[in-house]
């Protein structure tokens, strides 16, 4: 009997935590903030692809071991032993603004709070006792910029919400702008349009004005605009 072979035995499953800006706390804090979102990186063997999919989403069905019944599986289920890893070996869950965005911190300084489970400015700040001592020399003097740094967005941050709510505002008024434009040339258009005393009259009445008027009856399938124009040239008015 043939081994039974798990289609997955071969995928290299990567978990890891992918920043992602929210964008509604950026604008209240008046700085940028990140909140973290659990992905999974899955590369086949001899392909060069390589899929990226939030690590709680679905991803297939499969079988209640108990109830026997089909149950949705997310990523993290369905490679369950690299997740489990991954959980043991990351750091907790952040949110807030990356260390990326502190302008008083060197690229050295970053690698150090990194190694030491800072990630944040919010964490930096919020340092204090022994594992302030931990930071090292110069240590309360970035975690007192890191607060300062928070306070300073604080104070901006109104600017911020102002300047966002004027460009919704601008765009508004675009929309509007161009949306009056065109009703505009809408109505021009419709009043360059000559008014036809036949407009409301069906085809077949307009065919029988024509042969009332002309004696002949017009032949064949004509396009209604056709007969408009052939309505409106044997009427008495044109004529005389």
């Amino acid at each position: 009997m043939p081994l039974n072979h798990d289609p997955d035995a071969s995928v290299v499953a990567l978990f890891k935590n992918h920043a992602t800006k929210n964008e509604q706390k950026s604008l209240e804090a008046g700085r940028p903030i990140y909140d973290d979102m659990e992905v999974v990186e899955l590369r086949y063997p001899g392909s060069k692809n390589v899929g990226v999919y939030p690590a709680l989403f679905f991803s297939h069905w499969g079988q209640d071991p108990e109830t026997g019944e089909q149950v949705p599986l997310t990523y993290a289920e369905r490679f369950s032993r690299q997740y489990k890893q991954f959980k043991m070996m990351t750091a907790q869950t952040k949110s807030g603004t990356p260390l990326s965005h502190a302008p008083f911190l060197t690229e050295g300084r970053r690698a150090e709070l990194r190694a030491l489970n800072v990630y944040t400015v919010e964490a930096l700040a919020g340092v204090d006792g022994v594992e302030l001592k931990n930071l090292g020399p110069g240590g309360r003097e970035i975690k007192n910029q890191a607060v300062e740094f928070i306070e300073e967005s604080k104070r901006g941050a109104p600017n911020l919400q102002l300047m966002a709510e004027l460009e919704a505002l601008k765009a508004r008024n675009v929309i509007l702008e161009e949306d009056m434009k065109e009703a505009r040339e809408r109505k021009q258009e419709k009043a360059a349009t000559p008014v036809s005393a036949f407009d409301n009259m069906d085809t077949e009445a307009i065919r029988q004005y024509v042969t009332t008027q002309t004696g002949v009856a017009p032949k064949g399938n004509i396009a209604r605009k056709t007969l408009v124009r052939m309505a409106e040239e044997a009427s008495p008015d044109k004529v005389a």
